[in-house]
């Protein structure tokens, strides 16, 4: 007896102990501070690699843990980290998060332009992130409003909704649009080349609500984490349904005409399924008036996920078709000298609410550069991208520490790109002059009277004017080229040769694909393999021409004719101005195969070590016509006579044109260090390597069809400082670059140098309180031109400082009311490379103030420029005639104050 109790003691100790030793769990539910679950939330044991990832009703489930201490952290793109310390002790436990938002979080997780996803602590990159609240704070209507918020990038947004150029930390901006900039969608390029002329990126990307973050590289890993975007990288992550929710406004104009409609919605379907579905629709004339609707068009975007247990798959659709007003550099009057300038209003045109846009001007005529055949194309077409896009990602993890992630994407994009561009503009004799001279004098040692080579000489055989006329009586008299055809004579004594940029967009349709696999090699080593493959078609047709105007506003330019030879303002099929430069085609595919490999390691708890290398390899085909194959007699309205303006007519017929057969490789890297000084503090150092390939019409090619230039190289050396403080974050980062840059194709001009910068950014997140926050930012660069006949010079359009500042103010019971103020302002820059002229610094105001009406109701005013601040953003030439004691000038300046209401309601 007394040994069965013996036996039944030692039972129940043995029990009791290997009741101890058996592992409990740690389980819990996860929200954001509506009360709304959060799917897809990391929920990490520290110091292990214990954790689990919410599924879509925010619950998680931690199991086999030993009794004792754990710190538990959650993390969520687009939230702060929380973590909470926690004792087991012989039993489960429950422990419940909720989340705020914090979209500048040094523990949020980055996915853009790094080898790994890892935290912005912990990643030896500069990365900004914008999510849904601070991109409505921004108020932003394109792409490159948007962008101006980012610390580091100057965006020249002045031009509308597209074709902005860019540049990143000094590197230059030579050719337009964004050579070294690659613009994402959802982890993708829009387009392999950022400054394909007419082409660029950013014309077949749309601001809506379908947004859910923004995350912009500057510099860093960019070099190997995408291709031809060295510079950096800014990827438009959509919202994905994996919350609940949506939202509906309507928005009108309150001093122009425009009226828009923007939906989403998303929520979880079940059984891992969830969707997002969102776009615009919209119409209007534009923040300046033209005369006639401008804007008009929208997007629909629709994406589908299914999670499993150790992964995800995804598939998504965009429909773009979106017309929009494009403005170019206008008429201005110069005031001053040219190292303090002022540029001002001229007689009956306003420089922030006027265009060279006109109701009587809406018709642009001359030949395809395809079939050589007449071509006719709406003015009003504008910018009118239109984009049939599908696209799927996955990730999985496949367990003993494999990761396998994809995406792909195809895009059919083609389209139109249609604007009037201000060639010359002076008095109405003086332009009449200039048109019908005789200037086909083939006199090389001739000077025009700047003491320059005369552009219209050296050209025997080419009709560079109207007419040859012996004396000024056989000059046709000029007239207007409606009503009554009265003689021309504008109220200011003034008019403009206007060239009309009429681009067909035949086919800029493109594959991409990137797939990588991940391999835990230990606790603190991981290595990455991946594969970026490409096909870039770009089939495009340029078909200038030339118009007669006055320089007047409110969109009633009246356009001129020369009596009997012009036909409805239009004097020419071609450019001649220009030297009939502009009859041109492209038909070109590139494909491209990028491996790369990268490594990750812990070298120990504090420090961070990765690096990554990418094998660019390009090849090109097609054919290029970079310009008319004839210039002669063309029966342009077919009645049998060739009359005075069909007898100089620039065509492309039965040419194929310069054949193509090119192909290039190099190889770029980077190497990175993080150092934690503590839980709240890093900091980095980065070098890196890479190259950006050319789009086909920024290059010259030769009779064996290889490139003159095949790509641009950029080298960039980063030291950075990240601090968590009690009310928010501060990032400094100093960095140097180096452009290699060969001579390229900028329209009918050769732009190239090398260039180096030099330079320090910072960006901060405040918040005071419950009710007030402040996110700031600017950059300091010293950018020089290293070679050339400009060597020393600051690079055109280049400013030394950029900022940004954007405090905002809630309040209200359940802070339902708001106002934002965001500040935009850079300091002076030159026009031109050769630092004669001066673009004076300039900052502009935007205002936006949020009344809650009721639960998820607000009505919203929106202010762009409240005080209706003139911002040169690009000017051509340095003064192209007298007005009065003034000279007369092209260029381009923001838009003038607009606003609008918005009715909004969010569910």
């Amino acid at each position: 007896m007394n040994s069965i109790k013996k036996n039944g003691i030692l039972l129940l100790l043995l029990l009791f102990s290997v009741g101890n030793a058996v592992a409990q769990s740690i389980s819990g539910n996860v929200k954001d501070k509506t009360g709304i679950p959060l799917p897809g939330v990391n929920v990490i044991v520290d110091g292990t690699t214990k954790g689990a990832v919410t599924d879509f009703d925010g619950n998680y489930a931690i199991s086999n843990l030993e009794n004792g201490a754990y710190t538990l952290s959650a993390t969520f793109i687009g939230y702060a980290k929380t973590s909470k310390t926690v004792t087991i002790d012989g039993g489960d436990l429950v422990v419940d998060f909720t989340m705020e938002e914090d979209a500048q979080s040094l523990d949020e997780i980055i996915v853009t332009g790094v080898v790994n996803p890892k935290s912005r602590l912990e990643s030896s990159v500069s990365v900004s992130t914008m999510g849904a609240k601070l991109i409505e704070q921004a108020a932003p209507r394109s792409a490159g409003e948007l962008f101006r918020n980012v610390p580091g990038i100057r965006a020249e947004s002045s031009g509308g909704e597209g074709n902005a150029n860019f540049n990143v930390r000094g590197v230059p901006v030579s050719s337009g649009g964004s050579r070294y900039f690659q613009i994402q969608e959802d982890g993708l390029p829009l387009n392999l080349f950022g400054d394909t002329s007419f082409g660029n990126a950013d014309n077949f990307l749309r601001i809506d609500s379908n947004i859910g973050r923004v995350e912009a590289i500057r510099g860093g890993s960019a070099s190997t984490q995408t291709s031809n975007g060295p510079a950096g990288i800014i990827n438009m992550i959509s919202k994905t349904g994996a919350t609940e929710g949506g939202s509906l406004a309507t928005t009108f104009g309150l001093d122009y005409q425009t009226t828009r409609l923007d939906f989403e919605y998303g929520t979880p379907l079940g059984n891992g399924l969830s969707y997002h579905i969102g776009g615009f629709m919209r119409t209007g004339e534009g923040p300046r008036e033209i005369g006639y609707q401008g804007n008009k068009g929208g997007q629909f975007k629709a994406n589908l996920t299914k999670k499993f247990e150790n992964g995800y798959v995804r598939t998504y659709v965009k429909f773009l078709n979106d017309k929009s007003v494009m403005y170019m550099p206008m008429p201005m009057r110069l005031e001053g000298d040219n190292s303090n300038p002022t540029y001002s209003n001229l007689p009956g045109f306003d420089i922030t609410s006027d265009a060279t846009h006109s109701a009587y001007l809406q018709q642009s005529a001359g030949t395809s550069p395809f079939s050589g055949e007449r071509h006719v194309n709406d003015v009003r077409n504008g910018n009118n991208p239109i984009s049939k896009a599908l696209g799927a990602e996955f990730s999985f993890d496949l367990g003993e520490g494999w990761k396998v992630t994809g995406k792909g994407r195809y895009s059919n994009n083609s389209g139109e790109w249609v604007a009037p561009f201000t060639a010359a503009v002076g008095t109405v004799s003086e332009i009449e002059g200039m048109l019908t001279a005789d200037n086909d004098v083939d006199d090389p040692d001739r000077l025009d009277e700047d003491g320059n080579p005369d552009p219209y000489t050296g050209k025997a055989g080419v009709q560079s004017h109207i007419g040859e006329f012996a004396t000024a009586g056989d000059v046709p008299s000029l007239v207007y080229a409606n009503g009554d055809r009265e003689a021309f004579a504008p109220s200011n004594g003034l008019a403009q040769v206007i060239h009309m940029f009429d681009v067909s967009i035949e086919d800029l349709s493109n594959f991409f694909g990137d797939i990588k696999i991940s391999k835990k090699v230990s606790d603190n080593v991981g290595v990455t393999a991946g594969l970026f493959t490409a096909t870039q078609n770009t089939k495009i047709g340029w078909q200038w021409n030339s118009f007669l105007s006055e320089v007047k506003g409110d969109g009633e330019a009246r356009l001129a004719d020369f009596d009997g030879v012009s036909r409805s303002g239009q004097y020419s099929y071609g450019t001649p101005v220009w030297g009939n430069c502009c009859q041109r085609k492209y038909n070109t595919v590139h494909s491209v195969n990028s491996p790369y490999v990268g490594v990750d390691a812990d070298i120990n708890d504090k420090l961070n070590f990765d690096g990554s290398v990418r094998f660019e390899n390009v090849r090109v085909n097609g054919n290029i016509q970079g310009g008319p194959t004839s210039q002669g007699n063309f029966d342009y309205d077919g009645n049998g006579t060739i009359e005075s303006i069909e007898e100089t007519v620039p065509l492309i017929i039965g040419n194929a044109g310069q054949p193509l057969n090119d192909d290039y490789n190099f190889v770029s890297y980077s190497l990175g260090l993080n150092y934690k000084l503590n839980d709240g503090a890093a900091v980095f150092g980065r070098y890196s390597s890479g190259a950006s390939g050319r789009a086909a019409d920024r290059n010259n090619y030769g009779t064996n069809g290889l490139a003159d230039v095949q790509y641009d190289e950029l080298s960039q050396l980063e030291v950075g400082f990240k601090k968590r403080l009690n009310n928010g974050t501060l990032n400094l980062t100093g960095f140097s670059s180096r452009t290699d840059e060969g001579l390229s194709n900028e329209l009918n001009r050769s732009v190239g140098n090398p260039f180096k910068a030099l330079g320090l950014e910072a960006e901060t997140a405040l918040a005071f309180g419950e009710n007030f926050n402040f996110n700031g930012s600017f950059t300091w660069t010293k950018a020089e031109i290293d070679g050339g006949a400009n060597k020393g010079n600051t690079p055109r359009r280049q400013a030394d400082l950029v900022y940004n500042l954007s405090p905002a103010y809630n309040f209200g019971a359940d802070r339902e009311h708001s106002v934002a103020l965001s500040v935009l302002g850079t300091s002076k820059s030159y026009a031109q490379d050769d630092n004669d002229l001066v673009m004076p610094a300039y900052a502009y105001f935007n205002l936006i103030g949020r009344a809650g009406l009721t639960k998820g109701l607000s009505v919203v005013l929106s202010i762009n420029n409240l005080f209706d601040t003139v911002g040169i953003t690009e000017v051509e030439g340095n003064g192209d005639g007298a007005f009065g004691n003034d000279r007369l000038v092209r260029a381009r300046s923001i838009s003038g104050r607009s606003s609008t209401l918005s009715l909004q309601y969010k569910f």
